[in-house]
Protein backbone atom coordinates (compact mmCIF):
# COMPACT_ATOMS: atom_id res chain seq x y z
CA UNK A 1 0.00 0.00 0.00
CA UNK A 2 2.38 2.42 -1.25
CA UNK A 3 1.40 5.84 -2.77
CA UNK A 4 3.49 8.23 -4.72
CA UNK A 5 2.50 12.00 -3.21
CA UNK A 6 4.82 14.36 -5.48
CA UNK A 7 1.72 15.64 -6.18
CA UNK A 8 0.28 16.33 -2.65
CA UNK A 9 3.63 17.46 -1.78
CA UNK A 10 4.01 20.23 -4.08
CA UNK A 11 0.16 21.08 -4.13
CA UNK A 12 -1.79 23.48 -1.84
CA UNK A 13 -2.16 23.39 1.86
CA UNK A 14 -5.36 20.85 2.38
CA UNK A 15 -5.83 19.04 -1.00
CA UNK A 16 -6.45 15.51 -0.42
CA UNK A 17 -6.70 12.59 -2.41
CA UNK A 18 -8.70 9.32 -1.56
CA UNK A 19 -7.47 5.90 -2.23
CA UNK A 20 -9.11 2.58 -2.20
CA UNK A 21 -7.91 -0.79 -0.42
CA UNK A 22 -8.56 -4.15 -1.98
CA UNK A 23 -7.76 -7.50 -0.95
CA UNK A 24 -4.21 -5.95 0.44
CA UNK A 25 -2.19 -8.60 2.92
CA UNK A 26 0.36 -7.51 5.84
CA UNK A 27 2.98 -10.31 7.26
CA UNK A 28 4.85 -10.29 10.26
CA UNK A 29 6.37 -12.21 13.02
CA UNK A 30 3.26 -11.56 15.47
CA UNK A 31 0.90 -13.46 12.67
CA UNK A 32 -0.59 -11.98 9.61
CA UNK A 33 -3.21 -9.77 8.15
CA UNK A 34 -5.49 -10.97 5.09
CA UNK A 35 -8.69 -9.56 3.12
CA UNK A 36 -7.67 -5.94 3.97
CA UNK A 37 -9.74 -3.74 2.63
CA UNK A 38 -10.83 0.10 3.61
CA UNK A 39 -9.88 3.60 2.14
CA UNK A 40 -7.33 6.13 3.09
CA UNK A 41 -7.58 9.91 2.69
CA UNK A 42 -4.23 11.37 1.98
CA UNK A 43 -4.47 15.51 2.66
CA UNK A 44 -1.12 18.34 2.52
CA UNK A 45 -0.12 19.90 6.00
CA UNK A 46 2.03 22.45 6.48
CA UNK A 47 4.28 19.64 7.35
CA UNK A 48 4.12 16.56 5.00
CA UNK A 49 0.70 14.44 4.81
CA UNK A 50 -1.61 13.71 6.79
CA UNK A 51 -2.81 9.75 6.52
CA UNK A 52 -6.60 8.85 7.60
CA UNK A 53 -7.89 5.96 7.52
CA UNK A 54 -10.16 3.09 7.99
CA UNK A 55 -9.89 -0.56 7.40
CA UNK A 56 -11.25 -4.31 7.77
CA UNK A 57 -9.04 -7.38 7.57
CA UNK A 58 -8.89 -10.97 9.37
CA UNK A 59 -5.93 -11.47 11.43
CA UNK A 60 -4.81 -15.28 11.32
CA UNK A 61 -3.37 -16.18 14.74
CA UNK A 62 -3.18 -19.70 16.91
CA UNK A 63 -6.33 -20.36 19.21
CA UNK A 64 -5.43 -19.95 22.76
CA UNK A 65 -7.36 -23.13 24.06
CA UNK A 66 -6.48 -25.84 21.02
CA UNK A 67 -3.71 -24.19 19.51
CA UNK A 68 -5.49 -24.63 16.15
CA UNK A 69 -5.64 -21.78 13.77
CA UNK A 70 -7.62 -18.38 14.66
CA UNK A 71 -9.07 -16.01 12.21
CA UNK A 72 -10.25 -12.72 14.02
CA UNK A 73 -12.27 -9.98 11.64
CA UNK A 74 -10.34 -7.01 13.22
CA UNK A 75 -11.41 -3.26 12.29
CA UNK A 76 -9.05 -0.36 12.73
CA UNK A 77 -8.91 3.50 12.04
CA UNK A 78 -5.73 5.57 11.65
CA UNK A 79 -4.25 8.68 12.17
CA UNK A 80 -0.61 9.66 11.51
CA UNK A 81 1.24 12.47 9.76
CA UNK A 82 3.88 11.53 7.34
CA UNK A 83 7.08 13.73 6.56
CA UNK A 84 8.83 13.94 3.36
CA UNK A 85 12.89 13.23 3.59
CA UNK A 86 12.85 14.91 0.18
CA UNK A 87 11.95 18.26 1.79
CA UNK A 88 13.17 20.19 -1.69
CA UNK A 89 10.08 19.99 -4.00
CA UNK A 90 10.93 23.15 -5.66
CA UNK A 91 11.91 26.50 -5.18
CA UNK A 92 9.26 28.41 -2.14
CA UNK A 93 8.31 24.61 -0.84
CA UNK A 94 7.35 25.52 2.18
CA UNK A 95 8.75 21.61 2.84
CA UNK A 96 12.43 22.91 1.81
CA UNK A 97 14.64 20.76 4.26
CA UNK A 98 17.60 22.99 5.30
CA UNK A 99 19.29 19.31 7.21
CA UNK A 100 20.31 16.05 5.46
CA UNK A 101 18.50 13.15 7.00
CA UNK A 102 20.80 10.61 7.84
CA UNK A 103 19.58 6.62 6.62
CA UNK A 104 19.51 5.50 10.20
CA UNK A 105 17.30 8.32 11.35
CA UNK A 106 14.33 7.78 8.93
CA UNK A 107 11.31 6.48 10.70
CA UNK A 108 8.69 4.66 9.54
CA UNK A 109 6.29 7.45 8.84
CA UNK A 110 8.23 9.38 6.61
CA UNK A 111 8.24 9.73 3.01
CA UNK A 112 11.38 8.46 1.24
CA UNK A 113 13.53 9.90 -1.29
CA UNK A 114 10.80 8.86 -4.18
CA UNK A 115 7.93 10.60 -2.72
CA UNK A 116 6.32 7.31 -1.58
CA UNK A 117 4.03 6.75 1.25
CA UNK A 118 4.17 3.44 3.00
CA UNK A 119 0.80 2.77 4.85
CA UNK A 120 1.53 -0.32 5.80
CA UNK A 121 2.90 -0.02 9.13
CA UNK A 122 0.25 2.68 10.31
CA UNK A 123 -2.28 -0.29 9.63
CA UNK A 124 -0.36 -3.27 10.72
CA UNK A 125 -0.08 -1.45 14.39
CA UNK A 126 -3.85 -0.66 13.97
CA UNK A 127 -4.59 -3.98 13.21
CA UNK A 128 -2.28 -5.38 15.92
CA UNK A 129 -3.87 -2.49 18.83
CA UNK A 130 -7.07 -4.19 17.57
CA UNK A 131 -6.16 -7.63 17.93
CA UNK A 132 -7.44 -9.21 21.12
CA UNK A 133 -5.12 -10.36 23.62
CA UNK A 134 -6.84 -13.86 23.38
CA UNK A 135 -7.62 -15.66 19.91
CA UNK A 136 -10.35 -18.27 20.01
CA UNK A 137 -10.89 -20.06 16.80
CA UNK A 138 -14.73 -19.76 17.98
CA UNK A 139 -16.09 -18.42 21.17
CA UNK A 140 -16.90 -21.96 22.64
CA UNK A 141 -13.75 -24.24 21.90
CA UNK A 142 -13.16 -26.70 24.04
CA UNK A 143 -9.71 -26.46 24.16
CA UNK A 144 -7.29 -29.51 24.83
CA UNK A 145 -7.92 -31.97 27.15
CA UNK A 146 -4.96 -31.65 30.12
CA UNK A 147 -5.03 -35.16 30.88
CA UNK A 148 -4.21 -36.97 27.10
CA UNK A 149 -3.91 -33.90 25.14
CA UNK A 150 -6.98 -34.26 22.66
CA UNK A 151 -8.63 -31.33 21.14
CA UNK A 152 -11.70 -31.28 23.01
CA UNK A 153 -13.32 -30.20 19.69
CA UNK A 154 -12.60 -32.66 17.29
CA UNK A 155 -12.02 -35.56 19.53
CA UNK A 156 -13.99 -35.27 22.86
CA UNK A 157 -12.34 -37.98 25.20
CA UNK A 158 -13.25 -39.91 28.42
CA UNK A 159 -10.90 -38.32 31.04
CA UNK A 160 -11.63 -37.28 34.20
CA UNK A 161 -10.75 -33.63 34.66
CA UNK A 162 -11.88 -33.54 38.61
CA UNK A 163 -8.07 -31.94 39.59
CA UNK A 164 -9.33 -29.65 42.61
CA UNK A 165 -6.85 -28.34 45.27
CA UNK A 166 -8.26 -29.69 48.29
CA UNK A 167 -7.80 -26.23 50.23
CA UNK A 168 -10.47 -25.14 47.86
CA UNK A 169 -12.69 -28.17 47.77
CA UNK A 170 -14.98 -26.00 50.36
CA UNK A 171 -16.09 -23.58 47.66
CA UNK A 172 -18.12 -26.48 45.79
CA UNK A 173 -20.61 -26.20 48.89
CA UNK A 174 -21.68 -22.91 47.86
CA UNK A 175 -22.40 -23.71 44.21
CA UNK A 176 -25.73 -21.78 44.05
Amino acid sequence: MIYNVAALLSGELGISRVYSIEDESITHEGGDFHGISGSVKLTRTDRGILLRGKATGAGINECARCLETAVTVLHTVVEDEYFPVNGDLGPGSSLLRQEIVEEEEIPEFWIDEANDLDTSEALRQGFISETPLVNLCKPDCAGICPECGNNQNTNPCECEVRNIDPRLAGLLDLKI
